[in-house]
């Protein structure tokens, strides 16, 4: 019913844009005469018993596995810490690939207090796409920077939760689409990463 109803407001929609668009009529003694616009009056938009409903993007909800920086580890370099520690999620994707909602997710960062994401907030995600295995992470060049320490966790924030999906077993970093030595200069990217 939702999609007769809009394909009808389509199609009034471009009737009244074809009949407000007339051409310039000629007059007996062959001039152009430029035809005047009729005013209108406004036609109230909730008239009648049918609502205007706005179509809802797809939607789909999962519970995913994001991995983030063990804020303690972080603040201490204690070595006998976990670096990275799982949390679960309940995430929606639909518009944009599930791979990539949880890149997103993983750059927005954790809901516990004692995780960290360690992604520098600079970085801009292109794009995740997934072929036979592999998920590729696409990042722009402009503000891909960060120090060693936050390259490895970005590495490894993303590869550990990318592989906790069904079908991906390895990721490989993009740089304006192309493979590139490093991502931000410390780190060789050029194979994919395994968890």
């Amino acid at each position: 019913m939702k999609k007769v109803t809009a394909i009808c407001l389509l199609i009034i929609m471009a009737l009244s844009l074809v009949a407000c668009s007339k051409p310039n009529l000629p007059t007996n003694e062959g001039e152009m005469v430029e035809e005047k616009p009729v005013e209108t009056t406004e036609v109230e938009e909730n008239e009648g018993d049918e609502d205007i409903i706005e179509p809802t993007p797809n939607s789909n909800e999962m519970e995913v596995t994001l991995y983030f920086a063990n804020r303690a580890y972080i603040e201490s370099g204690d070595e006998s810490l976990e670096k990275l520690i799982p949390e679960r999620k309940m995430v929606q994707y639909g518009d944009i690939s599930l791979e990539e909602t949880i890149v997103r997710e993983l750059m927005k960062g954790p809901e516990s207090d004692e995780l960290n994401t360690v992604i520098p907030s600079n970085v801009e995600l292109i794009g995740v796409e997934v072929a036979d295995g592999t998920a590729f992470v696409n990042f722009s060049s402009e503000g891909l920077y960060g120090s060693s320490m936050q390259e490895e966790f970005t590495i490894s924030q993303i590869v550990n939760s990318l592989v906790e999906l069904e079908g991906i077993e390895r990721v490989q970093f993009l740089v304006d689409g192309q493979k590139v030595e490093t991502l931000m200069g410390h780190i060789e990217i050029t194979e994919p990463f395994e968890p």
